[in-house]
This record gives C-alpha cells, structure tokens and sequence, in this order.
C-alpha cells in the first residue's frame, strides 16, 4: 500500500496576512438644495421651513467601497458624475448627507489646484505655512524642503510669490509637498494632467515609490490609460451612482462602452453590462462539450474543448450579447497551440464567436496588454483591411489574426472583441485577459522597451585634423 502523501505545516508555503482596510465607505449619500434665486432661499428660511423653495439634487447615491493599504483605487466617470464631490467627502471638506466613511491614517489631498496656497508670500513660505496645516512643524518641513523643492524644479522661482507662477508650478509644489510629507493616504483628482509630460512621468514613478512604501492613492482621473497601468481596482461613477466596481481594466472597459454614442443613444445601462460571474467548473465543461458538437468540421479542427473552458470563467466581460466570444487559441506557425514564443516568432490568433443577433457593420479586435497594463500592440479587422462584416443571426464567425511578435520580453494578455464599425461605437463582447502569451529572449536581441522598430545603425570614424 502506498502511503498518502501529505503537506506538512512547516512544508506549505507562507500565508500572506489579509491587508488592513485603510478606506470604508458604506452607504454614502450626498444631497444638495437648489435654489432658483437668492430670494427663494431667504423666503425659505424666514418660515423657517413652512414655504419650501427648494429642489433636492442628488450627487452621490449609496455609495460602498473599500480600499486596502497599499492599493491604488481608481475612480472614472464623465463631467458630474460625482467623482469630485466624493473626493470632497473623504477629504472631511463635505459633509455626507446619509451614510459614513472610514479612513485610516495621515490623508493628504491633492484636489483644487492652488488650495491653502497664498498668492502673496512665496512658495518656499507656502510649504512652511502647509506642512503646518498637515500637522508638521517648520523645522520638520524645512529638513525636508531642498528635496520637495528640487522634485518640484523650482529652485529659481521658489522665493517668488506664488501669484506669479503658473498653474503648472502651483501643481508642481503642492504634488511635491504631498508626496514627500509620507502620507497613509493620498487623494489626487486630475491635478496631474495639468502638468507637462515630463512632470506627469516622475510624479507617477514616485507614486510608484510610494506604493512600495504602503501608501493607498484614490486617483480620479480622464486619463483612462494611467487608471488601467496603475490602479489595482477601480470604480466606474454614473450620475451619482456606482455603475461598475472591480478590476481597472473591466471598469474602464465598462465606462467607454457606456459613454459611446451608440451606448449613450440606446441608452445601454452599465448595469447590464457588468462582468459575467464566474461560472461552475462543471457548467463551463458541459458548455464547452455543447458548442463543440455545434461545430463544422473545419473549425473543429482549429477548436477544441480545451480552447472553451477558459472563457467560462472569465471576469472581465462586457457587450450587449450582439455577438458572443466562445473560443480563444493562439497557434504557431506549425498550427500547433503555444503559449511560449521567442521574440520575433510569427503566431495566429484565432477568434470563435457566435452571432445571437444580425448586424451589418461588425468588426473583431486584439491587443495585447503587458503587466503594467499598457497597451503593447492591438488593431482590429476594419482598420487593417478598411472593410466590415456583416453577420447574420444564428451564424459562426472565425477571425484569425497572424502577426510577426517584434515585441520585448515579458507576459501578455489578450484582450479580444466584436463591436461596431459604423461609428455607433458599440461593444457586442470584450473579453479582457481571454488567453496568455509570453514571449521569452531565445536568440539575440538587438532593441529593448515595449517594441522593436525597424531600425539601422552606422558609425564612421574620421581622422583629426
């Protein structure tokens, strides 16, 4: 009889302790009183309530979420949404209507440019009288103010008085004051897009730096690609209310879907477009076996069950069901199913998809997406060939993409889907992180960043004179 192995506690690999919640919100409501006139308002307070003048305008509408320490939350949404009144909340500058808030630790804020700033002294006396207000002595600030100022490269304009900088060096100063004072929590909304390219970068590196320290940022931002890269989580706000929480990546996916002109003209509520739950390991096998048997023989040959069962359990997936995904394989050059690929190898990317509904103008598209979230390389059917795909209800659709991996060393993921091409903008299925691809360095490699350009070098050599 064989003995059953068995894991011993001093064998299993350590346990990582749950992180502590550093922001709570539960139940958060905020409401304000519209008045048509200044007279309106008086009348109402004069009867002391009897004469009622005013409207109530909803901003934010029971709204829950929590962020742990060291995460970095995302919060998306077009104009009015309520991104800033939240922000607002948590930062103790509003108060809520109904509900509460938790945060943990020294918060600082970054949200209207210029706050706590005054014009008529100068920056160096604005960061004294700041740090100040942020509980810090002078002496505490001073110790560290040749660092805040040379982040903020004002050296030549940091006794200047502050009325005479621009709106790019006030959010030079109050981002470098803020990020250097160690807080448990830092809030920023937009105040970095104002910023010249060069400051956005080094102000996100040292997000970067201060991630690794334990620091938790709740970052609202227009700026979809930055909430994708560095966000962990993020929230999709919808006139006040909480239209998507999850992943960076399907929040954002959720938002431009629900903000196109086909989803705003149809009114397509984000609601319905929320991740898919996972399905049963059970439910996905049986699903697989269903359209396998479903299939033509040419395509049974490029799909097998193997290539279903993934996309069963997928949690990255929005679309109005127009066209539904139902396999994902990537292939070699010999045909044969790959994950690993050296770099410069060719590959096929092979799309199922099933077609509910009839649609004229379709279009299939991939990219792929390396771990920081950036967007390495994608395209779609319409912008390579300049034509669509008209599909009929009930009918299969298989799109192949072959393409040269001229790309650096890293993991990929891809993210497949059909939309619309006739400018409506819709998404009938996008699935983010549908298969993997990691391209690994198995000969010489003559470039490094994300992609390799086509690229020749020449260097001569002159006598002196």
């Amino acid at each position: 009889m064989t003995a059953a192995l068995s894991l011993q506690p001093s064998d299993a690999p350590p346990i990582a302790p749950p992180r502590e919640t550093i922001v709570a919100v539960r139940n958060l409501t905020k409401q304000f009183k519209h008045y048509p006139s200044p007279a309106s308002r008086l009348g109402e307070w004069m009867t002391l309530g009897k004469l009622r003048r005013h409207t109530v305008f909803t901003a934010l509408h029971d709204i829950n979420f929590e962020v742990k320490k060291g995460e970095f939350f995302g919060i998306v949404g077009p104009n009015g949404s309520g991104k800033s009144t939240l922000l607002k909340i948590l930062t103790g500058v509003l108060m809520p209507t109904t509900g509460s808030y938790k945060i943990t630790g020294r918060v600082t804020s970054l949200l209207e440019l210029g706050t706590g700033f005054n014009p008529e002294i100068s920056g160096r006396e604005n960061l004294i009288n700041s740090g100040r207000l942020l509980g810090f002595e002078p002496e505490q600030t001073k110790q560290k103010l040749e660092r805040i100022v040379a982040f903020a490269e004002l050296e030549d304009s940091i006794d200047v008085p502050t009325k005479y900088y621009s709106t790019g060096m006030v959010v030079r100063l109050a981002f470098s004051l803020f990020a250097h004072v160690e807080p448990d929590v830092f809030i920023v909304d937009e105040a970095l897009s104002v910023g010249d390219v060069a400051f956005s970068r080094k102000c996100f590196q040292r997000l970067d730096l201060m991630r690794e320290s334990g620091c938790t940022l709740l970052f609202v931002s227009h700026d979809l690609g930055a909430v994708r890269k560095y966000c962990d989580h993020a929230m999709f706000l919808d006139h006040g209310h909480c239209a998507f929480l999850g992943s960076a990546n399907a929040a954002t996916d959720v938002y431009l879907e629900a903000m196109s002109p086909g989803g705003r003209e149809r009114r397509l509520a984000p609601e319905g477009s929320k991740a898919v739950q996972p399905a049963g390991v059970r439910a996905a096998r049986e699903e697989a076996r269903r359209i396998s048997a479903q299939l033509p023989a040419e395509l049974s040959a490029v799909f097998d069950e193997t290539t279903f069962g993934p996309l069963g359990n997928v949690s990255g997936r929005i679309g109005t069901g127009a066209v539904r995904i139902a396999a994902v394989a990537i292939r070699d050059e010999a045909g044969k199913r790959k994950e690993h690929f050296g770099i410069g190898e060719s590959a096929s990317i092979h799309l199922l998809a099933h077609a509910p509904q009839s649609s004229e103008h379709a279009t299939v598209s991939v990219q792929l997406v390396n771990r920081l979230g950036v967007v390495a390389w994608g395209t779609n059917h319409h912008r390579l060939t300049g034509k669509t795909v008209r599909l009929d209800a009930g009918t299969w659709v298989h799109a192949v993409f072959r393409v040269t991996l001229d790309l650096g060393p890293d993991h990929y993921t891809l993210d497949a889907s059909f939309g619309d091409a006739s400018g409506e903008g819709h998404v009938f299925d996008r699935i983010t992180a549908a298969d993997l691809l990691v391209l690994e360095v198995k000969s010489h490699v003559d470039f490094e960043g994300i992609a390799r350009i086509p690229a020749v070098s020449e260097v001569q050599s002159h006598p002196g004179a």
